[in-house]
């Protein structure tokens, strides 16, 4: 049995990576607007941090040979955060399939593929901001995978984090994540260049089209107008489980019906704009923030 049977219709596969709150989402919504670029919500069903056993941990373990539909549907509905379902009928693909399924590869590739073909494109992008930290595994399932590592100045996501309910409130122990995370992600990509590329999060905010044919061209793709239109983006808060969340948070008050920008400026060095912040820039905070090309100002 093969994950092929869709027709190989996800050309090129890629991934969207960060240490969350880093605007990956909103960078997803833009991809997907172009017309062959396919971005599902947040699926979250690769590989764990530590939270959860997903496909990879039941293919290493050899678990993934017992499963069937069901099983899979299972595991999917409890790990995704989002209702996969209305985006893709995920349930009817896994009943499809011919079982067991012993290659997680062909299973991935298959499931890509038939979303690609489902909508009409031909390049697959997850964007699963902790994929960051498992990067390796992905690249032993995908040799070939492009990866864009969104980066936000870290002060700015320390904030966030600290509004954000399964996150510290310290920002300064927030910082310090950050500080990891996109170390661990920009090592992957000193040691793999070809495929890989990273945006600053506020150089897409403040001039978006220029920034984002830096992503096309990761794919030998053209830069479309119609990708920076708001009435092109989807909305994944409409699929989110936890649709409370989304309504709480500033940054999706913003996402309204009829919104005129996709893009907001306000939202880029937040920090500078709150006298009251202490942020602790350790030596190791201070030469990260300048790899990135950040002042180091507190």
């Amino acid at each position: 049995m093969t994950g092929h049977k869709y027709g190989g219709a996800a050309k090129q596969i890629g991934f969207i990576v960060g240490t969350g709150r880093c605007g990956t989402t909103i960078l997803a919504e833009v991809l997907n607007a172009h017309s062959r670029i396919c971005v599902p919500h947040e699926l979250q069903i690769i590989v764990s941090i530590g939270n959860g056993n997903r496909l990879y941990e039941k293919y290493i373990t050899k678990e993934l040979s017992k499963y069937r539909a069901k099983d899979f549907i299972k595991l999917i509905g409890r790990r995704c955060p989002y209702h996969f379902e209305k985006f893709f009928d995920y349930h009817r693909h896994f009943q499809d399939l011919d079982y067991p399924q012993n290659d997680l590869r062909q299973l991935l590739a298959g499931l890509f593929d038939h979303i690609c073909q489902a909508y009409g494109k031909e390049v697959f992008l997850e964007q699963t901001p902790w994929y960051g930290q498992k990067l390796e595994v992905l690249r032993e399932l995908f040799p070939e995978m492009k990866v864009i590592h969104l980066i936000r100045d870290g002060r700015d996501v320390a904030v966030s984090y600290a509004r954000t309910p399964w996150w510290s409130r310290d920002i300064n122990k927030n910082l310090k994540q950050w500080e990891r995370e996109v170390n661990k992600i920009h090592d992957y990509g000193r040691q793999n260049p070809a495929n890989f590329l990273e945006i600053r999060y506020e150089d897409l905010v403040l001039g978006p089209e220029s920034e984002l044919k830096k992503i096309l061209s990761l794919f030998s793709l053209e830069y479309q107008k119609a990708m920076l239109d708001p009435k092109n983006l989807i909305d994944y808060s409409s699929m989110f489980k936890r649709r409370l969340f989304y309504k709480r948070l500033p940054e999706h008050l913003n996402r309204q019906p009829g919104k005129k920008e996709v893009f907001f400026p306000e939202k880029v060095y937040a920090w500078k704009r709150n006298a009251g912040l202490k942020f602790n820039l350790t030596p190791e905070i201070s030469r990260t923030l300048a790899i990135f090309n950040y002042e180091a100002g507190s």
